[in-house]
């Protein structure tokens, strides 16, 4: 026997939670490919409106920033000191309803990045290891990253001058 999912409140919470999934991770994976074509592509404050909220709190290793007002500009500061840039994360780990409140996650998962040099800087990138914490929030809007935090585990390479 088959049950539609109208009829099925356990099946209709599992796709809640699969598609809540589903949208957290891509928050991350859209800011991080953003960031890697940043020049290319030429970003403003309005396009993170779609990843974070307006409160936004960004904490990384060599730094921060807070709100998504002049963000872009930020994001273009860091993404200077480098030719190119990649990033790959993995291992996403969601925690929905964290603190018993259905509007909240948690996103945790692994980062690895490589960093190229500009001409005439070592031939070998930076590269880095690290560990992402973000806490996510149900907006009018969708899932926006309210927090991420980037916990830096190891590195290999010379950093910029």
């Amino acid at each position: 026997m088959t049950t539609s999912t109208d009829q099925d409140p356990a099946l209709l919470g599992a796709l809640r939670g699969l598609t809540d999934r589903a949208e957290i991770g891509e928050l991350l994976d859209r800011y991080l490919l953003d960031f890697d074509t940043l020049l290319d592509q030429p970003r403003d404050d309005d396009r993170y409106r779609r990843i974070f909220t307006e409160d936004l709190r960004l904490t990384f290793p060599v730094g921060g920033h807070r709100g998504v007002a002049g963000l872009a500009a930020f994001q273009r500061t860091a993404k200077s000191q480098w030719a190119r840039t990649q990033h790959l994360s993995t291992n996403h780990v969601i925690d929905l309803d964290p603190d018993h409140d259905p509007d909240r996650a948690r996103l945790r998962a692994r980062l690895l990045v490589a960093h190229v040099h500009p001409d005439g800087g070592p031939p070998e990138p930076f590269t880095a290891g690290s560990h992402i914490d973000a806490q996510a929030v149900r907006t009018e809007q969708g899932w926006r990253l309210r927090e991420l935090t980037i916990h830096l585990i190891w590195t290999t390479g010379r950093r910029p001058a």
